[in-house]
């Protein structure tokens, strides 16, 4: 029996060999699931569960169904949001991707004693504090004496209030914070993308005679296609969670005119103590960004092959 115990012994070991790796994985894999339940899954679920709950004066909540999302979508502030969100996210997007990508191009072709110092610069706004970017920023749209105004007073128009406090002007002033903020991003994703290029289809398009302009529209700009689809993702994910600088420098005023998804939350959940509202325009945010992202993903795919060709 000792002889059998021992020819049996390696072929054991075999067979409990894959469950014991198995285990191990799932160990491994413990921490970063119970993160992912804890801080994403479970508040998702909190919050579409308050969707469906009103909360009374007493503090008492009674369910109500979908009354939360009936309310949302006839409150006319959820079309100017919708609106707002649709401007910001069309003039952004694309702006930034342009500016990032020319001053990606001429850093990394242009430029060679002093790229580190041009990509810290335009980079820096990203790594800036909020609240310090809406300060400098509030004081150059001031009127009369803000940076701003001094530029259009070589113009002959004088500003009497700030683009901020113009319900007409608001959004597209804060557009604008944004797209200098951010541009920085998309330069850097676009370096990298550059940094990453086979210098052999760069020599053989130089070889048949593409230079500057041809080379960068023909050649470039098409092998860039992935940090572009990055950026279209990653940006419109921005876009929907667009809250600090907005909540900082105009608070979605005047008269809600630069209203966005991230305050429009905030003031219906802990402003007006409407949770329930709160919850039901999550939920929609949400739903919208998930929609939105598998879109971009089946039409504009989001993988590589192995020998960098897209596929969907």
């Amino acid at each position: 029996m000792r002889a059998e115990a021992v020819r049996a012994g390696p072929a054991a070991a075999i067979e409990r060999r894959p469950a014991s790796r198995t285990s191990t994985l799932y160990l491994f894999a413990l921490p970063a699931t119970l993160l992912f339940v804890v801080f994403i899954a479970y508040p998702i679920l909190w919050v579409a569960g308050q969707s469906f709950y009103v909360r009374s004066g007493s503090g008492t909540s009674s369910f109500a169904g979908l009354a939360n999302y009936v309310t949302v979508l006839g409150d006319p502030t959820f079309w100017i949001v919708v609106r707002n969100m649709l401007l910001w996210g069309v003039i952004t997007i694309p702006v930034q991707m342009l500016i990032g990508g020319v001053l990606a191009y001429f850093i990394e072709r242009h430029t060679h004693a002093l790229r580190g110092f041009f990509r810290t610069m335009f980079f820096l706004p990203v790594v800036t504090s909020v609240s310090v970017i809406s300060l400098v920023w509030v004081q150059i749209y001031a009127p009369y004496y803000g940076i701003a105004q001094e530029y259009l007073k070589h113009v002959g128009f004088v500003m009497m209030t700030s683009p901020i406090g113009d319900p007409k002007m608001a959004i597209y002033a804060l557009v604008i914070v944004n797209i200098w903020q951010w541009t920085g991003f998309s330069m850097l994703m676009y370096i990298a993308g550059i940094a990453n290029l086979p210098s052999e289809v760069l020599d053989a398009a130089r070889v048949d005679g593409a230079r500057g302009w041809r080379l960068a529209m023909h050649v470039i700009v098409p092998m860039l296609a992935p940090a572009t689809k990055s950026l279209l993702l990653l940006g419109v994910i921005g876009t929907l969670q667009t809250f600090p600088i907005v909540h900082l420098m105009t608070g979605g005023g005047p008269n809600r005119a630069s209203e966005v998804f991230g305050t429009f939350i905030f003031k219906q959940s802990f402003v007006l103590g409407d949770t329930g509202s709160g919850a039901a325009l999550s939920v929609i945010v949400l739903v919208v960004a998930l929609v939105l992202s598998l879109l971009q993903i089946v039409t504009l795919g989001a993988r590589l092959t192995p020998a960098g060709k897209e596929r969907a």
